[in-house]
């Protein structure tokens, strides 16, 4: 059969890790249903050999996959020289690569390169332990990415617009692909509400919060807000993430303002847990003070939970209408967003509309269908 309608792909899945993160959450959503609509394609995936197993990276079988265990670290050096020669013994038509050091300096075959945010480059004040070598080789990475692949796809019109302002990258290289909430992300059951709390020892409601602890996520700003907020004394906070050894700053900020009782910190949650905590909140809040997409805005809005995000960035962007939109550096506007949500019943129920109706606008369904048509528009320019 012709290369143009049965074309090899590679897809490099190296950084669906031995930890929930979030690109392990766009590879391990996106793959199934690339597989899955493609059929005639053959896909070639390169992998850990220890993935979160919630992504079920290795358990994933099709007749069109074949899967390529790998030792080579992601971000390595020597991935630029490697990755390019595996393509090449593959017979590989195009290889998608989902991070910004995309192997783009030898192509044997056309790049296809997701830029997921640009963080680093726009704060590097939140990443103080970063060499300086390093923010070099990543900007470096970023330019080239931008230069040299043959398409590059983002995840929000905000992550483009920084790209736009950082290097100048013209907008038609760029194409607009937004991610989902996995399937997984529906309401619990009552049942599987009620052997959370005792397994968590949640006994009072909770207000949820989830993403890494990192300064950028705003965890300070929220822990304050809560503690100003008269939600304090009926309601606990709860914060899921990928924990850090350099970075306690919300813990001591807790103790600070003597909420540390209330304020429970949690880390390498179960997908399924997680999914009973939305569904479990009473709110969700999520006020980074940078945001690539978003992606647990979406998934609490698909658990039919009402949620509070920042305003900037691509927070704003994801949530829409379907969420209360605050500005991130105002602990006084997200102290009154979250009173209002959990004191006014008819608006909290409108805001579990509204998030419903928004987050069907996206799916991996529609992601897939978008991300099989930049690999078929750059194959059709070979």
């Amino acid at each position: 059969m012709a290369r143009s309608t049965s074309p090899s792909i590679l897809f490099d899945a190296r950084l669906v890790l031995a930890k929930p993160t979030g690109i392990g959450q766009y590879i391990g959503s996106l793959l199934p249903e690339l597989i899955r609509q493609a059929p005639e394609w053959r896909f070639h995936l390169l992998r850990r050999a220890d993935p979160w197993p919630d992504y079920g990276l290795a358990q994933l079988d099709a007749p069109n996959l074949t899967h390529h265990v790998s030792g080579l670290p992601h971000m390595a050096l020597r991935q630029h020289v490697e990755l390019p020669r595996l393509a090449r013994r593959l017979g590989i038509a195009l290889l998608h690569y989902p991070h910004f050091d995309a192997p783009v300096l030898w192509q044997p075959a056309p790049v296809v390169v997701t830029l997921h945010d640009a963080k680093y480059l726009i704060h590097p004040e939140f990443f103080p332990r970063m060499s300086f070598a390093k923010r070099v080789y990543m900007r470096f990475c970023f330019a080239q990415s931008l230069r040299r692949a043959a398409s590059v796809i983002v995840d929000s019109a905000s992550t483009a617009a920084d790209l736009t302002r950082l290097f100048a990258a013209p907008a038609e290289r760029m194409r607009l692909v937004y991610p989902a909430a996995n399937p997984r992300f529906q309401r619990a059951t009552a049942a599987t509400v009620s052997s959370l709390r005792q397994r968590y020892s949640l006994v009072r409601p909770f207000i949820l919060s989830v993403g890494e602890w990192r300064p950028h996520k705003n965890h300070t700003g929220l822990i304050r807000a809560y503690a100003a907020s008269q939600s304090r004394h009926t309601h606990d906070l709860v914060i899921i993430g990928q924990a850090y050894e350099e970075y306690s700053e919300p813990e001591a900020v807790a103790r600070q303002l003597s909420v540390d009782a209330a304020v429970r910190f949690l880390s390498d949650v179960a997908d399924a847990d997680l999914v009973t905590f939305y569904t479990a909140a009473d709110l969700f809040a999520l006020v980074s003070l940078y945001e690539g997409f978003g992606l647990p805005i979406v998934e609490a809005m698909a658990c039919g939970t009402p949620v509070i995000t920042a305003a900037t960035t691509a927070a704003g962007e994801v949530a829409g209408e379907g969420g209360v939109r605050v500005d991130p550096h105002d602990t006084v506007a997200i102290a009154a967003a979250i009173d209002r949500v959990l004191q006014d019943h008819a608006f909290r129920q409108e805001l579990v509309r509204r998030g419903e109706a928004r987050w069907q606008a996206f799916s991996w369904q529609r992601t897939a269908e978008q991300t099989l048509d930049v690999y078929r528009c750059v194959l059709e320019q070979r």
